[in-house]
């Protein structure tokens, strides 16, 4: 596979692990407990600035490529990356929840829980979609000079969070998925 697609499904495995963090404080949460929400607004800071900036643009720029191109599997594609921008404004949406609850809004928790659980629900479907189908019609398609320019283009890799061994930025993300690990 294609060095640029092994790293966006690298992202998808991390992706997955934050999603796993996320869905653990939104049962806390449901249970009336009160989650660190500081590490609830980290991880849709995260997801806003990585995947809305970096992640999705450059998958779009693959995207985009294939669909200039004859052949099957267009459809999928045009529906993923409309889902980028969708999923785009679920985080913003979620955020700025989360965000009004920490300045003491006064907020429905079953909406803004119903709010978390979509959003997690359409980005794990939406992974399985592009690492499923979407990958690997990339890589078929498109040859090595395609690949080439692709990456020429695309924005800048350099994950805030994983690209580093003690980010400043995302703190309690990282300070909470090395306790994780330690328990696991």
């Amino acid at each position: 596979m294609n060095p640029l697609l092994e790293r966006l499904g690298h992202d998808h495995r991390r992706l997955a692990q934050l999603l796993m963090l996320l869905e653990g404080l939104l049962d806390q949460f449901r249970d009336g407990l009160e989650p660190d929400y500081e590490l609830m607004c980290e991880l849709m800071e995260y997801l806003t600035d990585y995947a809305d900036q970096s992640h999705h643009p450059c998958e779009d720029r693959i995207f985009e490529r294939v669909l200039a191109q004859e052949g099957a599997g267009h459809a999928i594609l045009g529906q993923l990356m409309k889902q980028h921008h969708s999923l785009g404004q679920l985080n913003r949406r979620f955020k700025e929840s989360l965000e009004g609850i920490v300045h003491e809004e006064v907020l429905r928790r079953d909406d803004v829980e119903r709010q978390g659980r979509e959003l997690i629900a359409q980005l794990r479907e939406h992974m399985r979609l592009e690492d499923e189908q979407a990958f690997p019609l990339a890589d078929a398609c498109l040859s090595e000079d395609a690949w080439a320019e692709i990456q020429a283009v695309v924005p800048a890799a350099q994950d805030p969070l994983f690209g580093q061994s003690d980010p400043e930025r995302f703190r309690a993300i990282y300070k909470e998925l090395n306790k994780l690990k330690r328990e696991h």
